[in-house]
């Protein structure tokens, strides 16, 4: 008889323990991404974090990153009297000889900007004011489709869900 029951109830259990996987992976998600991504980027981890995402949709759960580009200074952008120096990867420095900082009126925020001399000129006239453009490194959509990360976190995904169906299953049963 309590064998019957417990085998009765095996399918409600085994629905729990996939919602708590989903769950699980939800959580543990992104963080497997940003610690893949801070391999090759230099970036922090709070600025993955803020850019990062999981969404569960009608045929799954994906992980999503913003598509905008993340500004030059989060990758250790800094003002030098030779332009902008910036590392967008760990490994490569890079350069920006009409690259500056500077702060938007009333705003505040510190934001890198790149104005270009007049092309012909030699370097001898003066810079315009204008055309001043933001400068912007990859996005963290980007940054997910480089390479083979997406099998990489496709595959760190379905190991976490494998795992911890197997310790809810486990468990269930042992109760």
């Amino acid at each position: 008889m309590d064998a019957a029951k417990r085998v009765s109830d095996l399918p409600a259990k085994v629905l729990i323990a996939q919602r708590r996987a989903l769950g699980t992976l939800r959580r543990r998600w992104p963080v497997i991404a940003r610690r893949d991504i801070q391999t090759e980027y230099a970036l922090s981890a709070a600025r993955i974090r803020d850019g990062l995402s999981v969404r569960i949709t009608r045929d799954g759960i994906e992980l999503v990153g913003r598509v905008r580009g993340i500004g030059l200074l989060n990758f250790a952008g800094r003002d030098t009297p030779s332009g902008l120096r910036y590392r967008i990867f760990r490994n490569r420095p890079g350069h920006e000889p009409h690259g500056f900082v500077r702060s938007r009126r009333g705003q505040g925020i510190r934001k890198a900007w790149e104005r270009e001399p007049l092309a012909g000129s030699g370097g001898t006239r003066r810079v315009p004011r204008y055309p001043i453009e933001p400068l912007f490194g990859p996005s963290l959509a980007q940054m997910l489709r480089k390479g083979d990360r997406p099998t990489r976190m496709a595959q760190a995904g379905l190991d976490v869900i494998t795992a911890d169906l197997d310790r809810q299953l486990l468990r269930s049963l042992r109760r």
